[in-house]
């Protein structure tokens, strides 16, 4: 006899539930033991599109003009900036830096040459050049040298010469980007052709090397930068210092994810005790719903670990919504089974467990379907924590069920039978209330909501993608008041690099040979012993080229400090008392010592001579920045302004790999968030068997999305890594509530002989699920704020008026709308 799944799940966890906790159980312990591999990222990896080409060049450039794993200390001393005590304080932090054996050079304006006031010649470049460390300096003389020279001004010195930095240079990794160039030829080589084994192995292979070595940098890096803060607190009775550079950044928000997980999972915690207290006011509806809320968490971090999945900023609160959700489920199970215990007494305690599992089966299952369905809009989005944070909530989402349906009614049929504590339910007369209002005025209240509709979703025109990177971080993080200090006295945070190529007629002309016979041949032969051409850059005429382009970015308000070929050819014009010709240029590329060249010229001028490089940085803190319209200018300007060809310009840094990131998310969710609602709508015909039904049941939710949006347009909010989600995970949670009432809906239709009646009836029964589930998710998002990370902030309070929206769009709208309609059901 062929047994059908239902049978076998009856016998299965009402008795043999037993059986059920044991294997639940090993398996907690399963994956409690792999949660302990469970990893926390926060690489500039996490912040970038994942097959985005510009990061493949921006890797390339910086294998030639070298790395960016930088830190910068801003110095602000008590005393004047060149007293004797301020530079004493400046050497101890440079020689205790030095000393750490990751890094590789730290500069200051201890070591920055005197040029400008000190005299030098341009002959006198290749001589041994003063500092303050090593030639009788005066001063005052070094301070008019800082504040007038255009490499130390702005950046190693402050336009009113109180504050100064500190450069902390990492050793150079010579192993990420073999593995990075090897990563990127496979990945090519599958977008044309299916990989043999071989590859397919050496790609795993890649993946699991670079994650390694992240992981390794990451924790090194962490190591480091806690020794440079002892450092730096060894000084703070001397100066203001701040610390700054990505790789700061990078720790610090790991340490934010880290604290955010801690808060937030003890947030939820204490949450859901107090809430479900108040709602159910019995220690088992306190015990059942938390027990199942653990066992999800410890399955979903055991599969992290196992799977080798690490959580990022963008990831960081799916264990909130993931709890918030597994505790809507347990809600409504609670809520059924103390409904059938009053409606039907003569029920075993056992039938009653069983009559609220297949009743809430069914409902619950497309719940949790819609929810799935709007997180995997996030796989599109080509980000991979994105795209991570979309797959760990598909696991989760489906644990969360799988969970509920096994363990709470499993152990609730070894609990003994409890009544029903005798308190006034509050709840139900709310919910009563709410179908009168309804009932008084449908056609008012739908009428309301299409305005409301109309007016708030006209702030919908408002949304922009651009956000201030330094508005993610609260005022009083360090982060934060780094990046000001630095955005306002030294030059700008975010970096920016204009690289410009030869052009076409230059690439495809015949080698240039020189016989030697000259002096000026000489030196352009000895420019590099690979060249074969003569210099694109190195000649009067094209350096005009680059001092124009320097001029016009310097002239940019949102851009600070711009430093390139250019800034080194002005200071030997200077030097020179007028114009360089093209011997002159090619007598400071050869002539200059070998430091200054590493300083000054290589990282902006190729072995070749053939490619510049602009060095810009934003000043993130400057409210008119935007960065697509900083990006579209620029390059506008050297094509169509100073006529350079389109492929001779590259615009590369992190803050186009960030601007990237921000535009692709945004077309993904805006676009996809039309799938999400159509997906949800063809999930309701298939679930309601009822086209009317399934109309009714999506206008609410479009109702949620459009007010969220259009709040956040109103209210100016910027749609960023976060918020830009909260469209289509809104819709995936608030649509639960509206297949629960429209199921209950359907389920009370033949008892009923009016609609009026029908609305009360749903109401004072799954409203008060609705109620309960919608007042936990509300504040259970609202925990959200208590984080470090502003987007994780709006995310949460957004979410919670998307929530509190939605619900009275299904006890309102929802009910108005089907009065109205009066959709007949067979």
């Amino acid at each position: 006899m062929k047994v059908s799944f239902t049978e076998y799940y009856q016998v299965l966890v009402l008795k043999r539930a037993s059986v059920v906790l044991i294997i639940i159980g090993l398996l907690a312990i399963i994956s409690a033991y792999f949660s302990l591999d469970f990893e926390l990222d926060a690489s500039g990896e996490s912040l970038v599109l994942e097959n985005d080409k510009s990061l493949n060049y921006y890797r390339d450039i910086r294998e030639v003009y070298g790395t960016d794993e930088f830190l910068i200390v801003t110095y602000t001393p008590y005393s004047e900036l060149l007293s004797d005590e301020s530079l004493s304080g400046l050497r101890s932090l440079r020689d205790q830096f030095l000393q750490l054996e990751s890094v590789e050079t730290v500069y200051s304006i201890l070591d920055a040459p005197i040029i400008y006031t000190a005299g030098v010649r341009l002959s006198e470049l290749g001589e041994k050049l003063n500092t303050l460390e090593t030639g009788n300096i005066g001063h005052d003389m070094a301070m008019q040298e800082f504040l007038t020279n255009p490499f130390y001004r702005e950046l190693l010195v402050s336009k009113d010469g109180k504050t100064t930095a500190l450069q902390i240079i990492f050793k150079f990794d010579d192993t990420q980007y073999p593995l990075f160039n090897e990563r990127n030829r496979l990945n090519h080589l599958a977008e044309q052709r299916q990989l043999d084994k071989n590859e397919q192995a050496d790609l795993e292979r890649v993946n699991k090397a670079i994650k390694l070595h992240n992981s390794e940098t990451l924790a090194s890096r962490s190591e480091d930068i806690s020794k440079i803060r002892e450092i730096m607190n060894s000084q703070r009775g001397k100066a203001t210092m701040f610390l700054g550079g990505i790789p700061m950044i990078v720790s610090d928000m790991i340490d934010y994810i880290r604290s955010d997980l801690i808060v937030f999972g003890v947030g939820v915690l204490v949450f859901l005790v107090v809430i479900l207290t108040v709602f159910f006011h019995q220690a088992r509806w306190v015990l059942l719903p938390l027990l199942c809320c653990a066992v999800t968490a410890v399955y979903i971090f055991g599969f992290l670990g196992l799977a080798g999945w690490s959580i990022t900023v963008i990831s960081s609160n799916f264990m909130s919504i993931l709890l918030i959700i597994t505790l809507s489920l347990t809600v409504h199970l609670i809520v059924r089974f103390r409904d059938l215990q009053t409606e039907k007494p003569a029920l075993s305690h056992q039938e009653v467990t069983w009559e609220t599992v297949v009743s809430m089966a069914k409902p619950c299952f497309f719940t949790i379907v819609t929810t799935i369905v709007a997180f995997a809009s996030l796989i599109v989005s080509g980000i991979r924590p994105v795209i991570d944070f979309g797959w760990i909530m598909i696991i989760g989402l489906t644990m969360a069920f799988t969970i509920s349906f096994l363990l709470f009614p499993a152990l609730l049929t070894l609990m003994k039978p409890a009544r029903i504590p005798s308190v006034r339910d509050y709840t139900r007369n709310l919910t009563l209330w709410l179908s009168g209002v309804v009932q008084k005025a449908p056609l008012v209240i739908v009428l309301t909501g299409l305005l409301l509709s109309i007016v708030v979703g006209l702030g919908m025109s408002r949304l922009e993608v651009e956000n201030r990177f330094i508005d993610n971080f609260r005022s009083s993080t360090e982060i934060y008041q780094g990046m000001i200090v630095i955005d306002k006295e030294l030059g700008g945070t975010t970096p920016l690099e204009v690289i410009i190529d030869p052009d076409d007629e230059y690439l495809e002309a015949e080698p240039v040979k020189f016989d030697g016979s000259g002096e000026l041949d000489d030196l352009f032969m000895e420019i590099s012993s690979e060249q074969q051409q003569s210099s694109y850059w190195l000649n009067p005429t094209m350096m005009d080229i680059v001092k124009d382009i320097q001029d016009y970015l310097d002239a940019n308000p949102v851009i600070g400090k711009v430093l390139s070929i250019g800034t080194v050819v002005r200071i030997a014009e200077r030097l020179n008392d007028g114009e360089l010709d093209a011997f002159d240029l090619a007598l400071i590329y050869k002539r200059v010592p070998e430091q200054i060249r590493e300083d000054l010229i290589n990282p902006y001028l190729s072995k070749d001579t053939n490619q510049v490089r602009f060095s810009v940085r934003a000043i993130e803190s400057d409210h008119s920045l935007n960065r697509k319209q900083l990006l579209d200018d620029t390059y506008d300007h050297l094509v169509n302004d100073l006529g350079l060809q389109a492929g001779q310009v590259h615009l590369t840094g992190m803050l186009v790999l960030y601007n990237n990131m921000l535009q692709s998310l945004f077309r993904s969710q805006i676009l996809t968030l039309g799938a999400v609602l159509l997906a949800i709508f063809i999930t309701f015909i298939f679930l309601f068997r009822h086209i009317t039904l399934a109309v009714l049941g999506i206008i609410p939710n479009i109702f949620s999305a459009v007010m969220v949006l259009g709040v956040m347009g109103w209210l100016r909010i910027p749609l960023d890594m976060m918020t830009i989600t909260i469209a289509s995970i809104t819709i995936g949670i608030a649509v639960d509530d509206t297949i629960h009432y429209i199921h209950r809906f359907k389920h009370e239709y033949p008892l009923n002989e009016s609609y009026g009646a029908l609305i009360s009836r749903c109401h004072g029964s799954i409203g008060k699920a609705m109620f309960y589930t919608s007042a936990a998710i509300i504040f259970g998002f609202c925990i959200l704020a208590l984080s470090n990370f502003i987007p994780t902030i709006n995310f949460g309070l957004l979410t919670g008026v998307a929530m509190l929206v939605a619900i009275l769009g299904d006890l309102v709208l929802l009910p108005a709308l089907l009065l109205i309609v009066k959709p007949v059901i067979k």
